[in-house]
């Protein structure tokens, strides 16, 4: 499917496509070919402000006295519009982050009714009246939307995760500058195209590309920016938090994560052993939440890592584009170099690196960013390895004797994002879900985001929650209004 520009991919700034001012662009890669996929306008200084005074422009003018039943319109007209083009949608996003293309197909497969679930919502945006000490004073609280928000995304989900920062921000009336990651920016630029043709009014959405230490700190730093919603690794946000501080914008951050799937000796281990392998597989292990920290009670150790090793030795590892791929490349060679350095790492520290699965490489993808599954064996907790984030294919077999030193263990780290646990014991069950320091607890279950819940983490894995109705109030700020009736 013939689905990439030839000519470079231009800025979208108010109601105009454009080459960026200083006329300086980039590229982008095929992280299974390491070939060159695309090129792209590079943003300057000049552009971001170019796009914040649109968009502050489109909010003060018309959008911020658009009625509710017309945002909730245009977002389902979106909807319409990505579900027709979701496969064309889905090969971008195999050719720029290199996802096999049945996981880019089954990631967008619930964008659009994401998309209708925040403009179904729009009605929860609502005040209330409270009833204050003095019976002569109407006292009630509205909830208006911010003003400008500034999207900075990350490169390894960028469709799912554009459409679930830009859905709830323009449900509450906001305007948007999206900055697409500079490693997979291709498929937020094609849905930019869905926003026009679905009818957003110019200057709505906004779309600037570049590095972040320049355009991204723009962003964070203009002052006609009222809210900043950034994914990506915990140093960066960091910065961002420090940065949009002097003008005390709202911020939402969703960082890095070492989520631990703890499996006791009571669990099924079979479905325990799929979603440790998932989590492993899908993406090549660059997802947040993905569990990279496997905690096993000490009685089914060797049992469970028998069951993993032979699913991870069936793994089908080649070309993104071939249907029976089930894992494809890391997304550039600077992620495969960082992943390699901490494998390298590991063994430094004393665990055992063991890698699996059938890498089927042809000539086109001899020089893509492989990298195979990766168990490290003879982890402990306190390992570099099993503390920082690797975003790779690699995961920490880290053995426990009984539930107290797992709760100790999977709480043992900075982050705080996600954690799934395996056992028949309810009360066991609700114990860890309480003790568990972290923004989502899966029980029996892997855990997959959904667009209806709250996703966010504790600790240095984010502030804010994203997805579900908290998405739409983090887009809005409540004022509270007295009204003496007796005058």
């Amino acid at each position: 499917m013939d689905v990439i520009d030839s000519r470079p991919y231009d800025l979208l700034i108010g109601e105009s496509w454009r080459a960026g001012a200083e006329g300086r662009t980039f590229d982008t890669f095929n992280p299974a070919t390491a070939q060159v996929l695309a090129r792209v306008h590079e943003a300057s200084a000049a552009d971001v402000d170019a796009a914040v005074q649109a968009a502050h422009a489109a909010y003060e003018t018309h959008w911020r006295r658009t009625t509710p039943a017309h945002r909730g319109k245009l977002l389902r007209r979106l909807a319409e519009l990505f579900e027709r083009d979701r496969e064309k949608l889905a090969w971008i996003e195999t050719l720029n982050v290199g996802k096999p293309i049945t996981h880019s197909l089954d990631s967008l497969k619930g964008m659009p009714a994401s998309l209708e679930y925040f403009a179904g919502i729009i009605p929860a945006l609502r005040g209330e009246t409270i009833p204050v000490g003095n019976v002569d004073v109407l006292n009630f609280t509205i909830r208006e939307p911010l003003g400008v928000c500034a999207l900075i995304m990350p490169w390894n989900y960028p469709m799912t995760l554009t459409v679930n920062k830009l859905g709830p921000a323009l449900a509450a009336g906001n305007t948007v500058i999206l900055k697409p990651s500079e490693v997979t920016p291709l498929s937020s630029m094609a849905l930019a195209r869905l926003f026009e043709e679905a009818g957003f009014p110019p200057g709505v959405i906004n779309v600037v590309n570049g590095p972040g230490a320049t355009v991204g700190e723009r962003l964070v730093t203009h002052p006609l920016v009222s809210r900043v919603s950034f994914t990506g690794g915990t140093v960066t946000g960091a910065r961002i938090q420090a940065a949009a501080a002097a003008d005390v914008k709202r911020v939402t951050l969703e960082l890095g994560g070492k989520s631990p799937l703890i499996v006791f000796e009571d669990a099924p281990l079979d479905k325990a052993v799929a979603v440790a392998a998932g989590d492993l597989i899908k993406n090549s292990g660059q997802v947040c939440i993905a569990c990279t920290r496997l905690l096993v009670q000490e009685s089914v150790r060797e049992e469970f890592l028998g069951l993993l090793q032979q699913r991870l030795d069936a793994v089908r590892i080649g070309a993104p584009t071939d249907p029976a791929t089930e894992m494809g490349p890391l997304v550039s060679a600077a992620q495969k170099q960082r992943v390699e350095k901490y494998v390298g790492l590991a063994a430094e520290e004393g665990a055992l690196p063991a890698r699996y699965g059938q890498m089927k490489l042809e000539a086109d993808t001899a020089r893509g960013y492989f990298v195979p599954p990766t168990l490290l064996l003879n982890s402990h907790a306190r390992m570099q390895s099993a503390q920082d984030e690797i975003f790779g294919p690699v995961q920490s077999l880290i053995g426990f004797r009984d539930e107290a030193e797992a709760l100790r263990i999977a709480n043992d780290t900075r982050y705080g994002l996600a954690a799934v646990l395996y056992t028949r014991d309810g009360g066991r069950a609700l114990r860890m879900a309480r003790g568990l320091q972290s923004g989502s607890v899966a029980i029996n279950t892997g855990l997959r985001t959904s667009f209806d819940a709250p996703f966010g983490g504790y600790k240095q894995s984010g502030i804010g929650k994203e997805r579900g109705l908290e998405a739409i109030y983090e887009n809005t700020q409540l004022k509270n209004v007295k009204y003496d009736t007796t005058i």
